[in-house]
C-alpha cells in the first residue's frame, strides 16, 4: 500500500510538474541553449561586473582628479540641508535658506516646468494619440482606449524624477545620522535591504519576467540592467566622487585622504558587523576597488530599474474570456474572437460565447520602417506613420470567468502585488542607502536618473518594437506561431489547466 502510495506521488511530482517545468521552461530548446541563451543574454552584466572588480589595476597616475566636495554641494542644493549638513561642516545658519531656495526652483524648472511642457507638447500640441512608453496600453493594460485612467497616465513618467525626488526627502528625514536614530533593528533592516535584496532583487523579478510576461522581456531587462551598471562604472572612473561616509569621517575641507590609496569604509555596515560578530562587511569594503564611486549610486538605479519594469509590465485582469471549459487540443480546433465581431468562431462548437469588452478593443499598432527609429518630435504624428489594424485574438484557453474572480486571486487580478513590492524595495533601499551613510540623496537620483535613461532607450527601440509588438501579432493572428512563443512561461507549463489564464497577461 505505501509503495503504491509513493509510487503514486512520485508520477504526480515527476510527471505533472517537473516535467511542466521542463518543457515549459525549455521550450523547444535543450539543456545547453538555454544556459548559452542566459549568459547572453547576461554577458553586459558579467562585463560590469569584471570591469568593477579589476578597477584597482588602473595605474593611478592616469586616473582623473578626485571631486570629494561635488556630491555634498549638490545634495544640500539641489534637495535642502533638512540635516543640517552646511552648518556641521562650516558653523554658520546662513546657508539653509539658501540651499531651500536653490532646490525649490530646480524642482520648480527641472522636475515640474519642463517635463509637464514636453509633455503638453507632446500629446496636446502634436497630438500623438497612443501612449509613447506604451505602445499598446489598451491591450495591456485596459479595456480600449476610452478608458478615462488611460489619459491620466500618460503623464506620469515625464513626472517620475519629480516623484523620486519627493520620496527621496522623505526616506531622508528617517536616516538621519544622529546616535538618537541607530538602532540595531534598522542596522539589520537596512544590512537585509542594501546587500540580500541587491543581489536577489533582479533575479528575483526576472524570474517574474520570464514567467509571467512575453519571451524577449527578460533579455530587455537585463540589457537594460547592464547598459547602466557599464555607464554608472564609467562615471565611477572618470568622475570618482567621495561618498557621505567620507565627508563625515574627514571634513568637508580634508585633502590628505582625497588620493586613490584610500582604502573602502562600510559606514553604517560596521554596526552590522559588530551585532553578528563577523568582519564580513568592513573587511569587504576595506578591499573595494573604487572608494570614490559614490554617483551615480548603482544601488540605487538597480531598484529604480527592477520598479519601472514591474510597474509597466504588470497587468490587471480584464476578463477578456467569458465562462467556458478548457478545450483539449486534440479535441477542439483552436480559438478565436474577432474585434468586429462579437461571434466565437470555434469550429462547430458554439458553447463558448466569447466577447470583446469595447468596439475599439485589440488594436495592434504596426510601425512602419521608421516608425520605431525616429525619435524627433516633427515624426511625432502618429497616424502619419502609424496605423491601427484590427486583430483577432487567438484564445489558447478558455477559463471560468467565476472562478477567476474569487477573492484570492483579487490582490493578483489588479497587479497589486508586484507593484506593492516594487515600490516598497525602492523605498527601503533608497532609505538603506542613506541610513548606512553610503550615499546622498544627489547619488541615489542620478541613479534614477541613468536607470529612467536606459529604460526609455531599450523600451523604445527593443521591448516595444521587436518583442512585445511581434509578440502580439502573434496573439492576433497576424504571423504564425512557429515556437510556441504566444504563450508565457507560465502558460506553457499550465498548459490546458484551469491556471493558465492566471500568467496570461492579456486576460
Amino acid at each position: 500500500m505505501s509503495a503504491r502510495f509513493l509510487r503514486g506521488c512520485y508520477n504526480v511530482v515527476f510527471g505533472c510538474v517537473i516535467k511542466r517545468l521542463y518543457r515549459g521552461g525549455l521550450n523547444q530548446r535543450n539543456l545547453l541553449t538555454l544556459p548559452l541563451n542566459f549568459f547572453t543574454n547576461f554577458s553586459i552584466i558579467f562585463i560590469w561586473l569584471m570591469i568593477f572588480k579589476n578597477a584597482g589595476l588602473i595605474p593611478i597616475d592616469i586616473r582623473p582628479k578626485i571631486h570629494s566636495k561635488a556630491a555634498f554641494y549638490l545634495d544640500n542644493y539641489m534637495f535642502g540641508d533638512f540635516w543640517g549638513e552646511m552648518y556641521a561642516q562650516f558653523g554658520k545658519t546662513s546657508y539653509f535658506p539658501w540651499t531651500i531656495f536653490t532646490s525649490v526652483v530646480f524642482t520648480s524648472i527641472f522636475l515640474l516646468l519642463i517635463p509637464l511642457a514636453i509633455w503638453y507638447y507632446i500629446y496636446y500640441v502634436k497630438k500623438l494619440d497612443y501612449n509613447l512608453m506604451e505602445w499598446n496600453d489598451h491591450i495591456f493594460h485596459f479595456s480600449n482606449k476610452s478608458n478615462p485612467k488611460r489619459v491620466r497616465t500618460l503623464c506620469i513618467p515625464f513626472l517620475l524624477p519629480f516623484f523620486a525626488l519627493v520620496f527621496l526627502n522623505i526616506m531622508h528625514i528617517f536616516a538621519k545620522q544622529t546616535e538618537e536614530n541607530f538602532a540595531n533593528w534598522k542596522d539589520f533592516v537596512s544590512w537585509v535591504s542594501y546587500v540580500i535584496l541587491h543581489l536577489t532583487a533582479p533575479i528575483l523579478t526576472a524570474v517574474y519576467l520570464y514567467v509571467f510576461h512575453p519571451p524577449g522581456v527578460v533579455k530587455c531587462f537585463a540589457l537594460s540592467l547592464g547598459i547602466q551598471n557599464l555607464m554608472g562604472v564609467t562615471t565611477h572612473l572618470l568622475l570618482p566622487m567621495a561618498p557621505p561616509w567620507f565627508i563625515h569621517m574627514y571634513g568637508i575641507t580634508d585633502t590628505e585622504h582625497v588620493n586613490y590609496t584610500q582604502e573602502g569604509y562600510a559606514a553604517g555596515l560596521v554596526r552590522v558587523d559588530k551585532q553578528l560578530g563577523t568582519h564580513l562587511n568592513t573587511s569587504g569594503f576595506h578591499m573595494s576597488p573604487i572608494v570614490f564611486g559614490a554617483v551615480p549610486s548603482l544601488h540605487s538605479a538597480m531598484a529604480f530599474q527592477c520598479f519601472l519594469f514591474l510597474i509597466t509590465r504588470s497587468a490587471t485582469y480584464k476578463g477578456r474570456m467569458r465562462n467556458g471549459i478548457s478545450p483539449s487540443r486534440k479535441e477542439a480546433a483552436p480559438i478565436f474572437i474577432s474585434e468586429s465581431s462579437e461571434e466565437t468562431e470555434i469550429g462547430s462548437s458554439p458553447e463558448l460565447p466569447l466577447g470583446l469588452a469595447g468596439d475599439d478593443e485589440l488594436e495592434l499598432r504596426i510601425l512602419g520602417p521608421e516608425g520605431s527609429t525616429n525619435s524627433s518630435c516633427e515624426e511625432l504624428e502618429a497616424t502619419a506613420d502609424r496605423c491601427d489594424a484590427p486583430g483577432t485574438l487567438a484564445l489558447y484557453y478558455v477559463h471560468d470567468a467565476e472562478f477567476c474572480t474569487r477573492w484570492y486571486f483579487g490582490i493578483f487580478n489588479r497587479a497589486i502585488l508586484p507593484r506593492l513590492l516594487g515600490i516598497s524595495f525602492l523605498l527601503w533601499q533608497w532609505w538603506s542607502t542613506m541610513y548606512l551613510d553610503h550615499h546622498y540623496r544627489f547619488d541615489l537620483f542620478v541613479g534614477v536618473l541613468y536607470a529612467l535613461f536606459v529604460h526609455i532607450l531599450i523600451n523604445h527601440y527593443v521591448l516595444q518594437p521587436k518583442v512585445l509588438q511581434p509578440w502580439l501579432a502573434v496573439r492576433l493572428q497576424q504571423i504564425p506561431d512557429t515556437r510556441n512563443e504566444g504563450r508565457t512561461m507560465g502558460m506553457r507549463v499550465f498548459e490546458d489547466t484551469k491556471l493558465e489564464w492566471f500568467f496570461d497577461p492579456l486576460a
